[in-house]
């Protein structure tokens, strides 16, 4: 036990080394897609998919085959973010306020900031969207943003597709025009270009998650293949981001900037697809997809690339992950972490500039958890749920089926009846990694109110928690705006008519809030307004009443609250044909002078 737990600790603290002697600091650009999975990329072995430019980099540095995420996309962010698991920052989701990421823990932007970067963030955050979980208070000096974690989501600007869409510029929503994968990259280039201070540029490209929407140019030659228009599209996605990044890069060397800048690309999690084979899906050989506690679902493609400094065209099976981003840049670019509560990462820094694993790189093991159980589940019903533990050769899943990954890499024998030694070292390694974390999983992030600066909060129902005093179960589907839109006209071809919900808030300053609750949100092109019926809203002891008529587009509730954590669930009857209550599926707070 004693030597396991050895093992385990060193993952734990990691290391952090300075900036080689006489070397300058570099730029750094990264770049994150979604729903990228392993096998999503021509260079791992897709035999369709056409991936050019991600190939040449690829060709140009050092890739890792054997690289792990978290099997979701907030959960991986918060571990690119911070270094260290998702879970010790609370962020447990991606909706149900459980993907906010905790108040005063600090990330790599920040620490890029601190080093003299400009920073810069385009594309998707996912890790909480009101102020002060903004990405401009998290360390991005600018920040160009798709809402929520896809577009159409209830975060996002209603309404939005990925052609000709609004994205979120420091704050404020602007119109846009063109595919949504062009804007990003073209809008990335040109801050890049505005200074000459050293950059951190985090280009964080929603694609190739849903809504599958491509030109028919780019999904085209997938159909004429034979495969599936799903996939053609997924794909499309794929070889449009592949293009855009190959402008990116050839900007970079076009103004001499390709040898100044460590280029990292990576996938967040499995792939959407590829785990769940049909006709033409490729899997990589990997069980699970997105999602799964198989290598299907945490496995990802990741290149780095430094000419002139990392070794060209070179492969690495050394177990790596996103926990080891952070100490690798700070190893790279002079950060200093001091600040940061002891990463679970190790830089990579001697493995990138060598294209050796190191003689002392002992091995190592890697928890990952799917997460995204029911709130309010019993914290002794977790542990094992939907998990499992790597070492180099192994992966134990759910604390039972044990996988030669060296053999069998689909992971389809269980060997747990023939190994129960390795069985038992993995179990005790991950017994003492839950019993370390358990405590901050189970601590969710409250939404703040009343934080001078922050200027008024805007909640949807993305992050609605179940309800406290309706006692509905959250209805599926609450995250898009597609079934808000529904409900709110009165179709339920969603097999609900609605629903209802709250949020867990943190009052900081006592005083007056204005609560303007909205079925769907003001730039909506048809607003949906209330019928005749009552809002009723019960929070710090207090309820308040208050009728509302028939047409009423915005209710206003005002209410004294004092500091501390409160649950927030206005409910308004008279709205859905059941006769539930329904919950307030966009809500401005705002904190007022009376």
């Amino acid at each position: 036990m004693k030597q396991i737990l050895i093992l385990f600790l060193g993952v734990l603290i990691g290391s952090v080394h300075a900036v080689p002697v006489g070397m300058e600091r570099p730029n750094v650009l990264l770049v994150f897609t979604d729903d990228q999975g392993f096998g999503d990329v021509a260079f791992n072995g897709n035999p369709q998919l056409k991936t050019p430019h991600l190939d040449s980099l690829a060709a140009r540095g050092v890739s890792f085959t054997d690289f792990l995420a978290s099997p979701t996309c907030s959960p991986s962010r918060a571990t690119l973010m911070t270094g260290r698991h998702e879970f010790r920052s609370g962020v447990t989701h991606t909706i149900e306020g459980r993907n906010v990421l905790r108040s005063g823990v600090p990330t790599m932007a920040e620490a890029f900031r601190t080093a003299g970067y400009r920073t810069a963030i385009f594309g998707k955050w996912h890790l909480g969207e009101p102020r002060p979980f903004h990405p401009l208070d998290r360390g991005f000096d600018h920040a160009l943003l798709v809402g929520g974690g896809a577009v159409g989501q209830t975060p996002d600007y209603w309404g939005n597709t990925m052609f000709d869409p609004h994205l979120q510029e420091n704050g404020v929503w602007k119109p846009y025009k063109g595919y949504m994968t062009d804007i990003l990259s073209d809008q990335a280039t040109a801050w890049i270009r505005r200074d000459q201070k050293p950059w951190f540029c985090y280009l964080s490209l929603n694609a190739p998650h849903v809504p599958l929407q491509v030109d028919e140019q780019w999904s085209k030659p997938y159909l004429d293949m034979g495969l599936s228009p799903r996939l053609a599209k997924f794909y499309g996605m794929i070889t449009n981001l592949d293009a855009q990044l190959g402008r990116v890069l050839a900007n970079l060397a076009d103004d001499a900037l390709d040898r100044k800048t460590v280029v990292v690309f990576m996938g967040d999690n499995g792939s959407a697809l590829g785990g769940d084979p049909r006709p033409g899906e490729f899997t990589a050989g990997l069980r699970g997809t997105k999602g799964s506690a198989y290598q299907g679902g945490s496995r990802i493609p990741a290149v780095f690339s430094w000419p002139g400094h990392f070794p060209a065209g070179c492969r690495v099976n050394t177990l790596a992950g996103l926990c080891d981003i952070l100490p690798t840049f700070a190893a790279l670019c002079g950060l200093d972490l001091k600040r940061f509560p002891a990463v679970d990462g190790r830089s990579l820094d001697s493995i990138l500039l060598t294209g050796k694993q190191p003689a002392n790189w002992t091995d190592r093991v890697m928890p990952v958890h799917v997460a995204r159980w029911p709130t309010n589940t019993p914290v002794d019903k977790l542990p094992f749920l939907n998990s499992s533990i790597r070492n180099q050769s192994y992966s134990l899943v759910n604390g039972k089926e044990l996988y030669d990954l060296e053999s069998d890499s689909g992971e389809q024998h269980d060997i747990a009846a023939f190994r129960p030694e390795i069985v038992k070292n993995l179990l005790e390694a991950y017994r003492a990694w839950w019993t370390g974390i358990k405590v901050s999983t189970m601590d969710q992030q409250p939404f703040i109110l009343g934080r001078p600066g922050t200027g008024a909060v805007e909640l949807t129902c993305m992050d609605w928690a179940p309800g406290k005093r309706s006692g509905e179960p959250l209805p599926v589907g609450l995250w898009e705006q597609e079934p808000i839109a529904c409900w709110t006209s009165g179709n339920t071809m969603f097999d609900v008519d609605g629903g209802s919900g709250g949020w867990m808030v943190r009052v900081e300053t006592p005083g007056t809030y204005l609560l303007a609750l909205r079925r769907r949100p003001a730039e909506a092109s048809d607003p949906a307004p209330y019928s005749k019926g009552e809002a009723v809203l019960e929070i710090a002891g207090k309820v308040l009443r208050q009728p509302v008529l028939a047409g009423t587009e915005s209710i206003e509730l005002r209410i004294d609250l004092p500091v501390g954590d409160h649950f927030l669930e206005p409910l308004v009857s008279g709205q859905r044909q059941s006769g539930q209550p329904e919950g307030a599926y966009f809500c401005t707070i705002t904190r007022t002078a009376h």
